[in-house]
Order: C-alpha cells, then sequence, then structure tokens
C-alpha cells in the first residue's frame, strides 16, 4: 500500500470524524445551498470539465492501451469477426445466443454489439473494444440522469465525477470482457425502470432488463433477486400497476426463455441445439455447480475482500465512505417504507443488496464477476460525501483535492505501468498478434512451419484473429481434441503448430530439423528449448517475453 493510499484513508476517516461532531453540535453549519447555486451556475463548465475527462481517460490512445488482449477478450474477438463475416461463431454454430468459446462458455450481447462496430470499422482492436466503451459512456449518462431527476444536481455531478474517475470503469471501459458490460447495462436498465410511467416505456424498460440478461450469466442469478424485492417495494408504495408489471414482464420472459431452454440444454432435459437459425451450445464445462447458498459461508469473506480490496477498483479511501453512505441509505429506506414514499436512496440500496447476495452464491475470485456492484457503491460513496459536505467547506475542498490526487495517481500509473504487460501473463498476450503478422508479412515464410511453446493460456487464439481463418477452416484445419465440438487441446491452426509447455516438449525434439525450413517462438523460461534448437543451427531473435528462432535465410522484420 502506497504512501497516497494510506494519507488519503486517513484523511477520510478523519473527516467523517469531524462531520459527525458537528452533526452533533445545535447549531450546524450549512453550506446546502451553496453548493446548489454553484452547480446551477456552473453546470456547463463542469460538463466541459467532464467531456476533457472522458477523453483523457478512456478515449485516448483507445484500442492501443492496453497494449495486452486478454484471452477471452481474444475468443470474443474472434467469434465475433465469424460472426460478422460468415453468419457463424468460430464453431460453425450460426448465431449462438450464447457463445462456446473455451468450453465454459461466454454471454453474446458483447460480440453481437462487436459485429455492428466490426460491420462499420472493419476488424480491428478499435471495433473489438468498442462495446466496452459504448456500454460505459451510456451507463454513465444514465447514472447522471438517474440521480439528476430522482435528487438534484449536485448529487449527479458528484456521482459523475466519482463515476468518470474509478480505477475500475477506466479500465473496463478500455478492454472487452462480455461480462463488463453487465454495470452499464443495469444502470441503463435502472434509469428506465424508474422513469416509466406509461405502458410503452415498461416494455422498454422491459427490453432492456431481458438484453441485460445477454451480458453476463451471473446476472440470471441476481437480475431475479433484484427484481422480485424491487415490485414488493413498488406495490407496496402502491409506485406500479399489476398491468404494467405484466407489460415489463412480457419482454423479459420472451428474451429469458432462450437462456432458460440453454440452461435445460446443459442440464439435458431438452437435446435440440438449433432453433431456427439461433444456435444454444452443449457446454464441455459448464459451471451449474458452482453455485449455491453454501457459497455465501464458504467463500463469502474471500468474495467480499476481493470486492472491496483488488488492485485498481475503487480507491482503498472511499471503503469508509461506503459504509458510511449505505448506513444512511438503508435508513432511508426504513423510512421510506414506513412512509410510504418513494427515495432513490432505497432503489438503490435494494439493488446493490440484492445484487451483492446473488453474486455471493457463487465464489468471486476477480472483480470482473462482481462489476455490477461498483456504481452502486460509489452512489453510497457520493451519498456520504453530500452529507459531510453540507456541514463544511474546508472538508469539500480537502474531499475534492484528495480524490483528484488519486485519480491523477492512478491515471499516471495506468499510462505508465498499468496498461502495460511484458507478455508473460498466462491470460494476456501482447505479442503473439504481432509476431504473426511480422511472419506473414515476412518473405518466404509462406511455405513453413511455425512452432509455438508460450507460457500462455490457448496460445492459438491469438494467432487464428490475427490471421483472420474463417470458421471453415478453423473446423477443418485445426487439430484438436474435441468434447462436444469444444476445442479442450488445440493444436494446430493451419501452418502453427501450438505446444503444451508441461507435455509438448519432447514434440518439439522430434521435428524434423534437416531442412531448418521452420519458425520457434519459444517463451524465454523454457531455456533447454532455446538452446536445443539452437544447436540445431538456428539463430535466435529476442522479441519481448519471447525468442524468435529461424535459419539464414529468413528475414523477419522485428
Amino acid at each position: 500500500m502506497d504512501i497516497l493510499t494510506l494519507v488519503s484513508i486517513d484523511v477520510v476517516i478523519a473527516t467523517i470524524l469531524i462531520w459527525l461532531a458537528l452533526k452533533w453540535k445545535r447549531k450546524e453549519k450549512n453550506i446546502e445551498n451553496k453548493i446548489d447555486d454553484f452547480c446551477e451556475k456552473h453546470y456547463k463548465k463542469i460538463w466541459i470539465i467532464f467531456g476533457i475527462l472522458i477523453f483523457i481517460t478512456v478515449i485516448y490512445k483507445f484500442g492501443t492501451l492496453p497494449n495486452y488482449i486478454g484471452v477471452d477478450e481474444a475468443g470474443m474477438a474472434y467469434d465475433s469477426y465469424c460472426l460478422a463475416t460468415y453468419g457463424t461463431d468460430r464453431y460453425m454454430n450460426s448465431y449462438p445466443l450464447y457463445l462456446t468459446n473455451f468450453g465454459s462458455g461466454q454471454s453474446a450481447l458483447c460480440a453481437y454489439i462487436a459485429v455492428f462496430f466490426i460491420k462499420i470499422l472493419g476488424p480491428s482492436i478499435i471495433a473489438y473494444r468498442m462495446p466496452s466503451l459504448l456500454i460505459y459512456l451510456l451507463g454513465f449518462l444514465a447514472s447522471y440522469f438517474l440521480v439528476a431527476k430522482s435528487k438534484d444536481k449536485k448529487t449527479a455531478l458528484l456521482f459523475s465525477f466519482l463515476i468518470l474517475t474509478c480505477p475500475w470503469n477506466i479500465m473496463t471501459a478500455r478492454e472487452t470482457l462480455d461480462c463488463n458490460l453487465y454495470a452499464g447495462m443495469f444502470m441503463i436498465s435502472l434509469f428506465f425502470m424508474n422513469r416509466a410511467e406509461k405502458g410503452y416505456q415498461y416494455i422498454i424498460a422491459g427490453i432492456l432488463i431481458g438484453l441485460t440478461l445477454y451480458t453476463y450469466c451471473l446476472a440470471w442469478i441476481t437480475i431475479p433477486i433484484f427484481l422480485a424485492v424491487w415490485l414488493i417495494y413498488m406495490l407496496y408504495l402502491k409506485k406500479i400497476k399489476i398491468k404494467n408489471i405484466i407489460l415489463l414482464g412480457i419482454p423479459i420472459a420472451i428474451l429469458a426463455m432462450p437462456l432458460i431452454y440453454f440452461l435445460l440444454l446443459n442440464f439435458g432435459i431438452v437435446h435440440t441445439e438449433q432453433i431456427g437459425i439461433f444456435t444454444l451450445p452443449i457446454l464441455s464445462d459448464f459451471r451449474s455447480q458452482q453455485i449455491g447458498i453454501s457459497s455465501i459461508w464458504k467463500t463469502g469473506l474471500e468474495s467480499i475482500n476481493t470486492i472491496f480490496l483488488e488492485k485498481n477498483t475503487i480507491y482503498i479511501a472511499y471503503i469508509p465512505l461506503f459504509i458510511t453512505g449505505y448506513i444512511i441509505s438503508i435508513k432511508d429506506t426504513i423510512k421510506s417504507i414506513k412512509t410510504k414514499e418513494f427515495k432513490l436512496n432505497a432503489l438503490i440500496t435494494i439493488a446493490f443488496t440484492t445484487l451483492l447476495f446473488g453474486l455471493l452464491l457463487t465464489r468471486i475470485p476477480t472483480a470482473n464477476k462482481a462489476n455490477v456492484l461498483y456504481i452502486p457503491i460509489l452512489y453510497f460513496v457520493t451519498i456520504a460525501l453530500i452529507e459531510i459536505f453540507k456541514k463544511s467547506e474546508l472538508m469539500l475542498i480537502i474531499l475534492l483535492i484528495l480524490i483528484t490526487s488519486l485519480f491523477i495517481n492512478f491515471e499516471y500509473n495506468y499510462y505508465t505501468k498499468y496498461s502495460y504487460v511484458p507478455g508473460n501473463g498466462w491470460y494476456d498476450d501482447s505479442e503473439l498478434m504481432k509476431i504473426t503478422n511480422i511472419i506473414e508479412n515476412a518473405e518466404g515464410t509462406e511455405e513453413l512451419n511455425t512452432h509455438i511453446m508460450v507460457v500462455r493460456a490457448a496460445p492459438f487464439i491469438y494467432t487464428t484473429l490475427e490471421k483472420k481463418v474463417s470458421p471453415q477452416e478453423f473446423m477443418n484445419e485445426t487439430e484438436e481434441k474435441i468434447y462436444h465440438n469444444v476445442a479442450k487441446e488445440v493444436t494446430r491452426v493451419q501452418n502453427y503448430h501450438f505446444y503444451s509447455v508441461m507435455y509438448g516438449k519432447d514434440e518439439i525434439k522430434e521435428i524434423e530439423f534437416s531442412e531448418k525450413d521452420a519458425i520457434f517462438v519459444i517463451s524465454k523460461s523454457l531455456d533447454d528449448i532455446v538452446k536445443f534448437i539452437e544447436n540445431k543451427g538456428y539463430k535466435k531473435q529476442e522479441y519481448g517475453s519471447v525468442y524468435i528462432l529461424t535459419n539464414d535465410a529468413i528475414n523477419l522484420e522485428i
């Protein structure tokens, strides 16, 4: 933990204590009207600042940073390319409503949004990553208008500032994982649900909620729990009619039905994978057994620790503010129930609490799985800050300076460190696509075999994506062990051969070296293999965390 983080935690705790002391004094200093006046007077200037922040945080070098691409991101990108070009995923599944990916599945909405951008921009990293940026920006706007229309402008502006400067939001807007769309889509859905009055508005809200189910499989658990509690709350307050519940529920049910069928298919209850032009695949690694009420006490503490303390999610200094804001909002929820008066604090409290409960039904080993919680967490931080700001202009200035300092520190580290990887991450790679491009563009390499042994998960996907192999070629020319049409271990894609780090060393040593007609891409850590190939007369060139070994006749411009 760095010095700035430690200082920020101390400052926040001290500020909360001062606020509590001021709160219980008889003569209270209230500057709320001054803050409201400031926001009204400088509203346009604040939005210009927000525009600059959006450019700095997520637009500048979009598609270039991060410089790596994750294995699941590459899998989604390749499926998107196949869908845009051929109408199937890489396994020849026609318009799948759930992607197979590497066997354990991947939600499909992200891929289909990417298809739209591939059609416009062509297949590129920018097109593959546009779904995250689009849904992030729409979710940001929905969050602002949700609070602005239900509370006030100052709260909405502060909430927006926290969203724009949050490390988690900045990073996930720049790289595409299917699950990361859940947060933005949920806030968009929440805005339309909260504003719905007429029948067609409930239908629109229902469509958006139904689409949200296609962002991440954990939404299948968390969304129903949230909807159940939200409906009880709204019915109790008499804020929704039965006919509107029906109008809301019809599109949700229609969009949920294919996913219910998909679950039945993978439980072996039904057996047809093709429904019209759409496919619902059988997964080789169906992880339903990971979900259960026992997870709450078995892995709950581990999950809570991941959600709040994983690096580069929220600033650790926000945790005391989150707790303060959550307590304030729980009190408002109780008051709302007693007075039968709708409060936005109650809505967000219901959303956060039910979503958290649903997520804890499974183990949360990484923050990606809990992404939907981070915007509600920032809302509670906002509520705490607003209450503190009411009592002291000095505390307002101190905390805003502190947040800005944390943000600047993160941005500096992101642009200089966090968005780069040396290429030796198991699930991330910054080299194989570039190496494939170098080999493909070099003279005299068309007929050569390229042998790849690197410390990566599914290294074939990077080469396949860069070469833009058609799904027909992938299925017909790819050597792999197959179970339910899922590649369990890909060993060849066209003239590119892949070797397991654990089991493939003997296979490389058995290659015929007499003609020296091959290229080798080997991780630097595999010294024995590198030396073995060098002894066969190959020269090595360094490229990041790997060596590229060729004979004297081949000239790769590295």
